[in-house]
């Protein structure tokens, strides 16, 4: 599950420590799963053996590098399910309530699990120890940003819409992927089921949808100012990693008629392969792509107020 380091203008713990955040989050994932696989267990103690062997329990561990890769293989049609009470993401290990798990099978246990992280992920992204940003309701019922956290493996870093400050103007952008191996300035093109959009070198794309033709602004612009201000940030630093561009139309199809465009067009047909793509990136996170990530978040907007309460206490990880 890929690091949310930034999200629109809210207050980050990874602009505090870049260094810190990452490995704290990977090791707290650990511990909240062993936490509800062990609850589960004592509630369900008429569990069939087979549903309860270690072995099988291993998919969480299947791989040391990407620790969620298989595991989230298995698990493509990830929805939230709403008929179950998720309890609120708290990494107090000691505090047990069997009630909540008893008679669940392991697939909601699972799911209560990544429920819970991208709860964690969206309070790691919009407060920090001294201050906190007010989170924009939609995030929580963001589809896309879930698919995206959910499928791309631990080493890479997500940028979500952040803004950025260039020249003492507020620039908002679209979306960043940082892996260990490149930067992905990433456009999400939103249309109608099963549309079709035709790619233009002009200002707007047609978009087909119910014998209608629609206009959206072209998504390659957005995608170059992107690129623009990410070189004239990283120009004259040491740290460097190749730069692409994408647009990511998950639920449409896209003609591309347009000759010589540099940029990697992702529809319903390929997203899968491209996301299998960038699922294996073998590489650990790496200092470089730390130093980038750093780097970005400097040059980015933070509104926020101070967490006054929070002198008087310490910080308890996932659950502040």
């Amino acid at each position: 599950m890929a690091h949310l380091i930034k999200m629109e203008d809210c207050a980050s713990r990874y602009q505090h420590d870049i260094h810190r955040y990452p490995s704290q989050y990977t090791r707290l994932k650990k511990e909240r799963w062993n936490h509800l696989k062990r609850e589960w267990m004592t509630a369900n103690r008429t569990v069939p053996e087979s549903d309860t062997d270690e072995a099988e329990e291993d998919w969480f561990y299947e791989s040391e590098k990407n620790v969620f890769t298989q595991a989230l293989d298995r698990l493509k049609n990830f929805s939230v399910k709403r008929k179950h009470v998720v309890p609120e993401f708290n990494m107090n290990i000691e505090d047990s309530n069997f009630s909540l798990y008893e008679g669940r099978s392991r697939e909601d246990i699972i799911d209560i699990f990544y429920e819970e992280l991208f709860l964690a992920q969206l309070k790691w992204a919009s407060s920090s120890l001294l201050e906190e940003s007010s989170l924009n309701p939609k995030f929580k019922y963001d589809q896309l940003l879930r698919y995206l956290l959910r499928e791309l493996p631990d080493n890479y870093f997500v940028l979500y819409y952040p803004i950025f400050s260039v020249r003492n103007a507020p620039i908002e952008m679209d979306v960043i992927l940082i892996s260990p191996a490149e930067i992905i300035c990433l456009t999400i093109l939103e249309g109608k089921h099963n549309s079709v959009f035709e790619s233009s070198s002009g200002r707007f794309w047609n978009e087909y949808v119910d014998q209608q033709i629609k206009r959206k602004v072209n998504p390659v612009v957005s995608l170059n100012r992107m690129g623009s201000i990410l070189r004239e940030i990283l120009k004259n630093n040491e740290a460097a990693l190749p730069v692409r561009y994408a647009v990511w139309s998950p639920a449409s199809l896209i003609d591309n008629r347009s000759s010589g465009l540099k940029v990697e067009l992702i529809d319903r047909r390929s997203h899968e392969n491209w996301l299998a793509k960038l699922k294996r990136q073998p590489s650990p996170i790496k200092s470089t792509q730390l130093k980038i990530a750093d780097m970005l978040l400097e040059n980015t907007i933070t509104v926020s107020f101070r967490r006054e309460d929070l002198f008087h206490r310490g910080e308890n990880d996932f659950d502040e």
